[in-house]
């Protein structure tokens, strides 16, 4: 049996892409094996794939500073360049040296041999490319985002602009032109890259996968001790910078007490603060997580799925998030902001509200108006998530693989 290693920056399960795809890996008739950049602390998958974590595979490294956002203290300051060029010159020095760490020298130790390598983050793709080069394997490499269109220029730091994002453009580019074949999430997403690379990856969607999912005990709603007159308001994902979580609380404070809002994902701690101001009495719900095979089951009893991103950057203007498709599969009515994608996707069919501007009376006005014709927004979500499978786009990644230029798949 041929061997795919899929390698991911974050815990498997933060990453429900990342997991269908390792599954679908093993439906092509691999051995399907993850090495997760942190620790599950749920191990919700089962013998189909296995998964290599920092604490069986070898230690981690915190992921640089500047990378993952750090907001406080000296950090905080040479990052905006309150400490000049020699401040940024030596957060830089800092920022190299644990990026080594942890793409390379931490990750090269940690990859298995494979055949084919599916590579979630270009900052592996050194140590991916020589485990590669070793093993005669080939690589695969998914952009998740268009990464140095996410923040908007004038947004960044200084040192993000002057030596972090160059750099990280530069290690990308490495990926998107060593790599045997580029994927992505969404057709404009793709047209980005191949705007800066030359080279327009593949597009596989982040359809939800039904034969994944895994009952849970009690629903989202039995979890949060809410009865029949309650309306229950759900946003799936892990929180992003074009997100308009401040925008939600503040239309909910505008809806009758019987709405609540719950948050289903990691990072949502900074709204805490616009929970208490608007004086939401338990309204509010966050800190929510589930497993990746949980989500959809758990928010089926939900009223309203919204989906709320913005055009905040290039990346953001072209989303097609994961969020999307399992609210859609969870057959609730959707309002949401405009996003190409999105509204590419839903095509003809009245699914719920479509809102050109997030502002919290728009969205608590069209959250109401989805309540009064549930009914019909509902039987229009499940025709369209009839036509949103994971297995249409399983066939995509069959198709790539097989036309590599030494096809991996398993006869």
């Amino acid at each position: 049996m041929k061997t795919a290693v899929s390698v991911t920056p974050l815990a498997l399960e933060a990453d429900s892409r990342t997991y269908r795809i390792a599954r679908g890996l093993t439906e092509l008739g691999f051995r399907s094996l993850v090495v997760e950049g942190t620790a599950s602390r749920n191990r919700f998958w089962g013998d189909d794939i296995e998964v290599t974590s920092p604490e069986t595979g070898g230690a981690a490294v915190p992921a640089p500073r500047a990378a993952a956002g750090h907001k406080g203290g000296m950090i905080a300051a040479l990052r905006s360049g309150r400490g000049g060029t020699a401040g940024e010159l030596v957060l830089y020095a800092g920022f190299r040296g644990r990026h080594w760490l942890r793409y390379e020298r931490h990750a090269e130790r940690r990859l298995p041999a494979a055949d084919l390598y599916y590579l979630h983050s270009f900052e592996f793709y050194r140590a991916v490319a020589a485990a590669a080069r070793r093993h005669d394997a080939e690589v695969i490499y998914d952009a998740h985002d268009f990464y140095r269109g996410i923040e908007p220029a004038a947004a960044r730091p200084s040192f993000d602009r002057h030596h972090m994002r160059p750099f990280l453009d530069a290690r990308e580019d490495e990926a998107l032109s060593g790599a045997h074949a580029v994927v992505t999430v969404s057709d404009g997403v793709a047209g980005l890259i191949e705007r800066v690379s030359g080279r327009r990856p593949v597009v596989i969607r982040n359809c939800h996968d039904e034969r994944l999912d895994r009952e849970t005990r009690s629903d989202l709603r039995a979890a949060l001790g809410l009865g029949p007159r309650d309306r229950l308001c759900v946003i799936v994902g892990n929180r992003k910078t074009g997100m308009a979580a401040d925008a939600a609380i503040a239309a909910l404070a505008r809806l009758p007490e019987e709405y609540h809002l719950a948050f289903l994902g990691r990072g949502y701690e900074a709204v805490a603060e616009a929970s208490m101001a608007a004086n939401l009495n338990g309204r509010l719900h966050l800190g929510i997580v589930v497993a990746p095979d949980e989500v959809v089951p758990a928010i089926r009893s939900a009223d309203i799925g919204l989906v709320l991103y913005e055009a905040y950057s290039e990346n953001y203007r072209y989303a097609l998030p994961n969020g999307f498709f399992q609210v859609v599969a969870a057959g609730l009515p959707l309002v949401r902001g405009y996003l190409p994608e999105i509204e590419q996707t839903i095509g003809d069919g009245v699914v719920g509200e479509c809102l050109d501007a997030l502002r919290p009376d728009e969205i608590a006005g069209a959250i109401r108006r989805c309540t009064e014709q549930a009914a019909l927004l509902r039987r229009n979500v499940a025709e369209l998530a009839a036509t949103l499978r994971w297995e249409t786009e399983l066939g995509r990644l069959r198709s790539l693989i097989g036309g590599l230029p030494a096809s991996r798949i398993p006869a």
